[in-house]
C-alpha cells in the first residue's frame, strides 16, 4: 500500500549509491518521453509525489506542478524540496478530488506498484488530465526482476513492498480506459542493482533508453489527445529564404518569366506603341 512509509523507503533508496545513479537515469528517459509535450504555461499533477524526487525533475522539465499525496509527512518533505516552485494537495490517488480534465498532464511514477487496483489509480489520472498521462514502474519482465525471483525473499529490494508490473497488461489497460489513445515506452537499467553505477561498460548499458520494455524501470507516456505536428525549422527556413530571394529579384527577371502571351495588359500596349 502507498503510505508515509513507503514515500520515505524510496527517498532513502535514491539517496543510496544505485538509487542515485538509477534516479538519473530515470530522469534522462522521462525528459526524453515528455519532449513532445508542451510545457512552459501548461499544468501537471504528480499523484503521490512523496518527497517530491520526481515533482522536482517535472519542474525543472519546465511544468506548472501541483504535488498530490495521502500523507502529510510526505507533503511536508516536498515543501522543504521545492519550496513555492509547486503547489501541494492532500487526498487519495483513487479518489482525486479535481474536475474533470483539471491538469493538462499527470503523472503516476513509482505509484501504482502499490495499489490493489492500479486500474482505479490509472482511471482517475486519465480524468484529471486533458492530454497525457506518464507513468513509470519496475518491471515484470526485466534481468532484476528474474534475478529477484531466483534469489532469497529474506531480502527483497529496498524500495520495493509493491508488485512488479507487467508493461503490456498496463498498456492493455490504458487503452480500455481511453481507447484512442498513444501509448510510447522506454525502459533503462538492464542489469542487476550492483551493476548500477558510473562504469565504462555497464554505466553505458544501464543508461541506454530502449523502446522495448527490457530495462528494470518503464516509462509510459500516455497521449489521451492527438498530437499536433509541428512545422519542421528547415521547412520554414526555405520559405523565409525564398520570399526574401522573391523580393530582391530584379523587376526585368520577374518580367522575362511572363510569355509574350501572359504579359500584363499595360505592358503590351506599351509596346504595342
Amino acid at each position: 500500500m502507498w503510505n508515509a512509509e513507503t514515500a520515505q523507503r524510496l527517498n532513502a533508496w535514491y539517496l543510496s549509491p544505485a538509487g542515485a545513479f538509477a534516479l538519473v537515469q530515470e530522469n534522462r528517459m522521462f525528459q526524453s518521453l515528455v519532449s513532445p509535450w508542451p510545457r512552459r504555461g501548461h499544468t501537471l499533477l504528480d499523484v503521490g509525489c512523496g518527497a517530491g524526487v520526481f515533482l522536482d525533475m517535472f519542474w525543472q522539465h519546465g511544468f506548472d506542478v501541483t504535488g498530490f499525496d495521502n500523507n502529510v509527512e510526505a507533503l511536508d518533505a516536498a515543501r522543504v524540496r521545492l519550496g513555492n516552485k509547486a503547489d501541494f494537495q492532500l487526498g487519495q490517488a483513487d479518489h482525486l478530488p479535481f474536475d474533470d480534465k483539471t491538469f493538462d498532464y499527470a503523472a503516476l511514477l513509482s505509484v501504482l506498484e502499490y495499489f490493489k487496483n492500479p486500474q482505479e489509480v490509472l482511471a482517475e489520472a486519465i480524468r484529471v488530465s486533458e492530454r497525457g498521462v506518464i507513468v513509470g514502474f519496475l518491471n515484470r519482465f526485466s534481468a532484476y526482476a528474474l534475478l529477484e525471483t531466483c534469489a532469497s525473499r529474506a531480502k527483497p529490494d529496498a524500495r520495493r513492498h509493491g508488485r512488479w508490473l507487467n508493461p503490456w497488461s498496463l498498456a492493455r489497460m490504458a487503452k480500455r480506459l481511453c481507447p484512442g489513445c498513444r501509448i510510447v515506452m522506454r525502459s533503462v537499467l538492464f542489469g542487476s542493482p550492483s551493476t548500477w553505477r558510473d562504469s565504462r561498460i555497464w554505466g553505458r548499458i544501464n543508461s541506454l533508453q530502449c523502446p522495448v520494455a527490457l530495462g528494470a524501470y518503464v516509462g509510459m507516456r500516455i497521449d489521451t489527445q492527438p498530437q499536433v505536428p509541428l512545422t519542421p525549422l528547415f521547412v520554414k527556413a526555405r520559405e523565409r529564404a525564398m520570399t526574401v530571394c522573391s523580393g530582391l529579384q530584379p523587376e526585368t527577371s520577374r518580367e522575362a518569366t511572363f510569355p509574350d502571351n501572359h504579359q500584363p495588359a499595360a505592358q503590351r500596349q506599351i509596346q504595342k506603341s
